[in-house]
């Protein structure tokens, strides 16, 4: 096994942060100083250290590793994650050609390598010192996460051929997902009119799209005492209908909580050009919504979804059917 490939397994100890900080000098073309490592608690589908590190004598840093090849997966993740999804560099490119333009609500990206087949991909991202949204009962941080959202939906598309292609073929993919992975019959009607939920999406403006705009990838970050937003977790991103994004952020709140979320999208987004009303808005979301619960349950027929987004998404599907009359 290669130095590299040893120190971002999951062995630790001298030997391996030897090689890590050989590794992270490399890329990095400066000197690094491994001063911490530890397992971040929380992790999305792959392996993430915390990391103090001192690049090229400069003050320490806090950073998060990121394993990005198949390697680096939780079993679990291994095991449910979609094959046609396992890319390997596919975030470290958004990191490098789209997100720049989003400003400091994203983690900067220090540096980082896709060479998978010689156990050589892995990111350095700033680490983020925040709560997640969803621990926070105060509404109007969830109301700020919306008009943050409008506003990368209303943001120019930078080129990237890392983006995916949020298209008829990507929800008519998730679709034949779902019903597969259904108890029969389950999704039959809204398989017979799902050509409407495509037509209504594709008909929506694209954006940027995050993919996973749940609040567990929203941080809420003290910065000098006054609290801002931090967007994690990218390897969805695409270009496509903003408005799952929308029904993403949305999920899981009562009429009410829905409605004022909406609001002040919409706000937001007509404070920069929007010119949809919004009772266009919600029409079209309620597709949105729809698309979201299908893809949930199109993600595999051997995982569940972590408890932050646990919902019974075949009800959610149904219910979103037989509202929008299909």
């Amino acid at each position: 096994m290669s130095d590299s490939s040893f120190a971002l397994s999951v062995t630790r100890g001298p030997s391996a942060d030897l090689a890590l900080e050989r590794e992270l000098s490399r890329t990095l073309g400066r000197t690094v100083e491994l001063l911490a490592r530890r397992p971040l608690p929380y992790r999305s589908s792959f392996a993430i250290d915390a990391l103090e590190i001192a690049i090229g004598g400069d003050a320490p840093v806090r950073v998060l590793l990121k394993r990005l090849d198949s390697a680096g997966l939780s079993d679990v993740a291994e095991l449910a994650r979609p094959a046609f999804l396992r890319d390997a560099g596919h975030e470290l490119t958004i990191y490098r050609e789209v997100l720049p333009a989003f400003g400091d609500g994203v983690p900067a990206l220090y540096g980082g390598v896709a060479d998978a087949a010689n156990g050589r991909a892995w990111m350095l991202l700033e680490q983020i010192e925040g709560v997640p949204l969803w621990q926070l009962g105060a509404p109007g941080m969830w109301e700020e996460a919306a008009c943050w959202l409008a506003r990368l939906h209303g943001a120019s598309i930078p080129r990237s051929s890392a983006l995916r292609s949020y298209d008829d073929a990507w929800y008519e993919r998730w679709l034949r997902r779902a019903v597969a992975f259904a108890p029969c019959g389950a999704l039959d009607r809204i398989a017979a009119a799902h050509w409407r939920v495509r037509q209504r999406l594709a008909a929506w403006p694209s954006t940027v799209v995050h993919g996973e705009f749940y609040p567990s990838n929203v941080l809420v970050e003290d910065a000098d005492g006054a609290a801002r937003l931090r967007v994690v977790d990218w390897e969805m991103a695409g270009v496509g209908a903003g408005l799952l994004d929308l029904a993403a952020l949305t999920a899981g709140w009562d009429q009410r909580g829905r409605d004022r979320l909406v609001a002040a999208y919409h706000a937001a987004a007509t404070a920069i050009g929007g010119r949809a009303s919004l009772a266009e808005l919600d029409e079209a979301l309620e597709y949105a919504r729809l698309q979201v619960a299908l893809q949930w349950i199109g993600w595999s027929r051997h995982w569940s979804p972590p408890a932050p987004h646990a919902r019974d998404w075949i009800d959610e599907a149904q219910a979103a059917a037989e509202r929008l009359g299909l």
